[in-house]
């Protein structure tokens, strides 16, 4: 394939991209809306232990993301991102069959290390099918998150509290991990029977041993600054999850149901907004607008606990608008400044980075809402945690400037601040 005329192939492969990402997505949030009936049925001593499990996937996941993206700089892409969804679901639907807590952690670090490579290899392998858009394609195959983010918390509530059919022991909760992970693992087949690969411009042997090379002078420190930055976001953007979770049902006294529609829908929009927000930022709009788009977030999530409970959808929405869309928006301006050889490796540290510290969170909201005692009833208790995710938000717009030094977007060598507009993801110089 011409690797400046995309095919059918093309589109069904950024399709598929979309999907897997959707349930990469979903089944990292399925235990969200949970917390509360897996300490119940699993007689845990806090929702912290129930959220821990959210915790551990998401650290295992970032901290495995560098060696996944020296993997997806050198190695087939498709069948990474197609194994990988089936580890993860498979790991899923184990975590619906077993009683022992013990086997849910075991568990969860196996479908963090399934579930960290995708991110890299989709990062190389989506801009790689149209590299005369590739940003545009980073920012379609991004609607996937909003999906995932909207069906995981859905499917979820509905399902652990509609589900008629009985097996064993199984109890309520566990049934969205058994029916979710068997829908991953077909994905996961069908991707390795229908997606392709592009074909390098090197042969295999060759891309293995760039792989060793090391990455630009001066790039892991540039990363290193950036994941500290922005991680403060991704940081946020996880624990918001958790704390909207456990807000709504213990001091509004929500269901798992009503629990999971609302943080699902609150990530819906996202699906649109985050190619809309690629292509309305392009150029010289992207940098100066992230920083727009993260201060915005940041303001309407610090005053979540004052909204009346009837607003709480609406409210949450608008935050998650802001802080999806910036997920987008920043990976572009990262990848569009970075050659494409290095960026699976250049993904995987900034996951490695900020993603471990956003996996963090869970456990953290869980902790603070199991300190509050019975204040956790209250809905002002929660002011305070919200107002520390919104300041947060605001410190990572910082980032914008350590993102114009990773390089620059075509054409000639000027202030990436100042560009006209990207032809190429290629940097100069």
């Amino acid at each position: 394939m011409k690797s400046d005329a995309p095919r059918f192939s093309s589109h069904l492969t950024i399709f598929l991209c979309t999907i897997l990402h959707a349930f990469t997505h979903a089944l990292a949030t399925l235990l969200v809306p949970l917390y509360i009936l897996i300490r119940k049925d699993m007689q845990l001593s806090g929702v912290q232990m129930a959220s821990l499990l959210v915790t551990i996937y998401g650290v295992t996941y970032c901290l495995l993301s560098f060696p996944s993206g020296i993997l997806a700089d050198g190695m087939n892409r498709k069948r990474l991102l197609g194994w990988g969804l089936i580890g993860n679901a498979l790991a899923v639907v184990l975590m619906g069959l077993t009683r022992r807590y013990e086997w849910l952690v075991v568990l969860a670090v196996f479908a963090g290390f399934a579930g960290t490579l995708f991110h890299p290899a989709m990062a190389t392998l989506a801009p790689a099918h149209y590299p005369k858009s590739p940003a545009m394609a980073i920012g379609l195959v991004g609607m996937g998150s909003g999906i995932g983010f909207f069906a995981g918390p859905q499917f979820a509530g509905w399902r652990a509290q509609s589900a008629a059919w009985q097996w064993g022991t199984i109890a309520d909760w566990q049934k969205p991990c058994i029916e979710m992970g068997l829908a991953g693992i077909v994905v996961g087949i069908l991707f390795l029977l229908l997606a392709t690969e592009v074909n390098r411009p090197v042969d295999e042997a060759t891309a293995r041993r760039a792989t060793r090379t090391p990455l630009p002078k001066g790039m892991k420190r540039k990363l290193l600054a950036l994941s500290m930055v922005l991680g403060c976001r991704d940081f946020a953007g996880v624990a918001s999850l958790t704390l909207a979770s456990l807000y709504l049902q213990k001091a509004h006294n929500k269901t798992p149901k009503e629990t999971g529609f609302i943080i699902g829908a609150m990530m819906l929009f996202s699906v649109v907004l985050n190619p809309l927000a690629v292509w309305l930022t392009a150029g010289r709009r992207r940098l100066p607008w992230l920083s727009i788009i993260l201060v915005l977030g940041g303001l309407t999530v610090s005053t979540a606990a004052w909204w009346p409970v009837a607003w709480v959808l609406l409210g949450l929405t608008i935050f998650q608008c802001f802080q999806l869309s910036s997920y987008a928006v920043s990976d572009a301006a990262m990848l569009e400044r970075v050659s494409s050889e290095i960026r699976g490796r250049v993904i995987g540290v900034f996951l490695s980075l900020a993603g471990t510290l956003a996996a963090l969170s869970p456990w953290v909201m869980g902790y603070w809402v199991d300190e509050m005692g019975t204040a956790s009833r209250d809905p002002a208790s929660y002011r305070a945690p919200f107002i520390v995710l919104g300041a947060l938000m605001v410190v990572s717009a910082a980032s914008t400037p350590i993102i114009a030094r990773l390089g620059y977007v075509g054409g000639p060598k000027i202030d990436p601040l100042t560009e006209v507009g990207p032809r190429t993801l290629e940097p100069v110089g």
